[in-house]
């Protein structure tokens, strides 16, 4: 039996609190950006927090941004100390080679524990006719809110297939999919746990085309997109979806500052790590991956204190890849 968010949110609230952490350094607070309504981030953000504000005592406040790109900005600027963000927005952030860094690098943040992988989920009304992402050229495309992981990587991934669309556009999830079945957009393209919530509610009660990617073509997104790799939208995801449709995807990461002191960053690491069962009920996905080799691969480092709490854990995390 799955729990509820109201539930594990109950749960994390009842946990004993540790010790009061010592480092004087210790902030008496800590914010947390999360996502949009309507995305995974929304609902997995505020759950962590629950979590580790039980855990250490401090409490965490949560800001509902974009998703990915603007959590790493968050943090880049010091408004934030913990995010939420993808390994492909990560890699692009870390090296600059995002056309959203305009070829910064931001190196303010860490990565602190693997969550869940998400997957390209990309519908279109099944009157439109649209069912391949050939049919995509030419057509306006809604890829979610501004700084979420599909708005700041879908240019990169239909670019590497040839497909061109007249627009790509942003907006919150729920109005950009209100915005497709008015037909003021073609499609909604989302990255995200599969069934991203506010595609499966509105496939209940009417009929979308799920657009697939061909072996090839999820090949080439790895090729061209780091931090991309082949992923499949498993039979039964949504209504009338009777086999595995191809696409997509990137591993969901937390982040932090890395200015947070070390026992804090490995603290709030260990409330998640303690509890990813209750966390991945949350959004009703599996548990998360016992690797962090997508992390490393891409080449993001953790922060010192998270590697402690996931080496504990059970996790290998090389000391090439952990950066105070």
């Amino acid at each position: 039996m799955s729990l509820s968010r109201r539930n594990l949110l109950r749960l994390g609230l009842a946990l004993p609190a540790m010790p009061a952490l010592a480092d004087a350094d210790t902030p008496a607070a800590l914010l947390m950006g999360t996502g949009s309504p309507g995305g995974d981030f929304a609902l997995y953000g505020p759950a962590w927090g629950q979590l580790a504000a039980a855990q250490t005592g401090i409490s965490i406040a949560y800001r509902a941004t974009g998703g990915s790109s603007a959590n790493i900005l968050l943090i880049e600027e010091g408004a934030a100390e913990l995010g939420l963000t993808t390994v492909a927005v990560a890699r692009q952030a870390r090296f600059g080679t995002g056309a959203w860094t305009d070829g910064v690098k931001f190196l303010a943040f860490r990565a602190l524990f693997p969550m869940f992988p998400s997957v390209l989920q990309i519908v279109s009304p099944a009157a439109t006719g649209i069912t391949s992402l050939d049919a995509l050229s030419g057509q306006v495309i809604g890829v979610g809110p501004a700084g979420s992981s599909a708005a700041t990587t879908m240019p990169d991934i239909l670019a590497s297939i040839g497909v061109q669309p007249k627009a790509m556009v942003a907006g919150g999830y729920i109005k950009q999919i209100h915005d497709m079945l008015s037909g003021q957009i073609a499609a909604c393209a989302f990255i995200g746990a599969p069934p991203l919530p506010a595609i499966a509610q509105v496939a209940m009660t009417h009929s979308l085309s799920l657009i697939g990617f061909s072996g090839p073509e999820a090949a080439q997104v790895a090729r061209v997109v780091p931090g991309m790799s082949p992923m499949v939208l498993k039979a039964g995801l949504f209504p009338g979806q009777h086999m595995g449709i191809g696409s997509v995807g990137t591993m969901n990461i937390a982040i932090g500052a890395a200015s947070l002191p070390k026992d804090l960053a490995q603290a709030v690491t260990q409330a998640a790590l303690d509890h990813m069962a209750m966390l991945a009920a949350v959004i009703d996905t599996p548990p998360n991956p016992s690797s962090v080799s997508s992390i490393t691969d891409a080449g993001i480092t953790f922060h010192p204190g998270a590697a402690v709490a996931l080496r504990h854990a059970g996790f290998r995390v090389p000391d090439k890849f952990v950066e105070a």
